[in-house]
């Protein structure tokens, strides 16, 4: 069976993949048919750099992606293209600090103010 995996290269603590069509059998850094991609989890924001025409062409023919690659074509939007969904909505961006405790006393004053009103 033909697999789509990531191929660990890199130095120690520091790690980098290839996004590799590999035969599963083969090991880990092994052999490999294809390489068709790249990607970078340290950097910020992370690297991924996969070539669409190719990771659709072997998806086509029955190539199994691993769950991380699953994720990887994901978030490219590759994985919708090649089942027909629709591509994952863009997440929004985390709260700041000041948002955080700016949210935090709006909802503590609400909430100082109900207890007034139910006593009354």
């Amino acid at each position: 069976m033909v697999k789509i995996r990531l191929m660990r290269i890199g130095k120690k603590k520091q790690p980098a993949y290839r996004v590799v069509v590999a035969d599963s059998r083969s090991p880990r850094d092994g052999r490999f048919i294809e390489n068709i991609g790249r990607y970078q989890p340290r950097l910020h924001p992370s690297m991924i750099d996969i070539d669409e025409e190719r990771a659709l062409h072997w998806l086509q023919r029955g190539a199994q992606p691993s769950d991380p690659v699953r994720v990887l074509l994901q978030k490219t939007g590759i994985w919708s293209r090649f089942t027909g969904e629709a591509p994952p909505p863009p997440s929004a961006p985390e709260p700041t600090e000041s948002e955080v405790e700016t949210d935090a006393a709006a909802s503590g004053s609400e909430a100082s103010q109900e207890d007034v009103d139910t006593e009354a």
